[in-house]
């Protein structure tokens, strides 16, 4: 698709999802300007398609009329925001900028960041993403916003160009507020699955079968399909989501259920047991090895 009025992108996070998402905002026909990396690889391609490359988010943000976040926490969010090189360090400090954050980030940190833009006379929206790299590569992610209804339809068509499902979902934070609510509870049963198939394994019952009985009743899904894929394909790439992330991801719904008075129990001991997994050493595995690494 080609836009009427033509917005000026920036992107900053080339990651496994970024580099796809940034390549369908090129694809498409918008300008774009992408913060450089010392990971070449992926802003190379995005030079190749048109882009041009800025050394830092003040920079990205003098060149862009919307600038795309897809970074792992709300701490880097923070900094490529309000830190000294920031977006608001540019030379219009934020004037009529519009900035979409879609990682998975904390409610309250989002909350605050977008009272600082609008203060500034910019905006801030939450997408955050589902599916994977290879969906972010296709354009077909889905994709759950927050943020006024003006500042989504603003964005909109480019975010158009990503997705397959975008959901306006209400205003500020709650696009985040739903993707904690949803990795919670992957995170959670996964937890739980690693714990049973290596309980399963301890006792001399062999996963397949455990597998092969759950597959017949109520809770099969494709989720669990793919943790399974783990003892009894050896395969732990059927779900690339970092035990790292699912750390970060859990770590941020419990905070945000403590916020609004919930004990979430089942949440902060999955909380536990992943963080405890991650400080070994073993963050970058997916989140299939979790019964291999109890």
């Amino acid at each position: 698709m080609t836009a009427n009025k033509q917005e000026r992108v920036g992107f900053i996070g080339l990651g496994a999802m970024g580099v796809g998402m940034a390549a369908n905002v090129a694809k498409a026909g918008f300008p774009l300007t992408v913060l450089g990396h010392s990971r070449r690889e992926p802003v190379e391609r995005l030079i190749a398609m048109g882009a041009t490359e800025a050394t830092t988010a003040a920079q990205v943000a003098e060149q862009s009329d919307i600038v795309v976040l897809c970074v792992t926490t709300s701490d880097v969010v923070e900094e490529l925001i309000s830190g000294k090189t920031g977006l608001l360090a540019g030379g219009t400090g934020g004037k009529n900028l519009l900035v979409i954050d879609c990682g998975t980030s904390n409610p309250v940190s989002t909350s605050k960041l977008g009272e600082l833009l609008k203060s500034k006379g910019g905006a801030l929206m939450d997408v955050p993403l589902g599916r994977s790299a290879e969906a972010a590569e296709a354009g077909m992610l889905n994709m759950m916003a927050g943020g006024d209804e003006a500042d989504f339809n603003r964005a909109k068509p480019v975010l158009d160009t990503m997705s397959e499902n975008l959901f306006h979902l209400g205003p500020l934070g709650t696009g985040h507020k739903i993707k904690l609510l949803n990795n919670a509870c992957s995170v959670s049963i996964a937890t739980l699955l690693g714990e049973v198939i290596k309980t399963a394994s301890k006792s001399g019952i062999d996963p397949k079968q455990l597998s092969d009985v759950i597959a017949a009743g109520p809770i099969s899904s494709d989720f669990i399909s793919w943790v399974f894929a783990g003892p009894i394909a050896n395969d732990e790439t059927k779900l690339q989501f970092s035990l790292k992330n699912a750390c970060k991801d859990i770590g941020y719904f419990a905070d945000f259920a403590q916020d609004v008075g919930v004990d979430a129990t089942v949440a902060k001991t999955a909380h536990q047991r992943i963080k405890k997994i991650v400080d070994s050493g073993n963050g970058e595995e997916f989140i299939p090895a979790v019964h291999r690494l109890i």
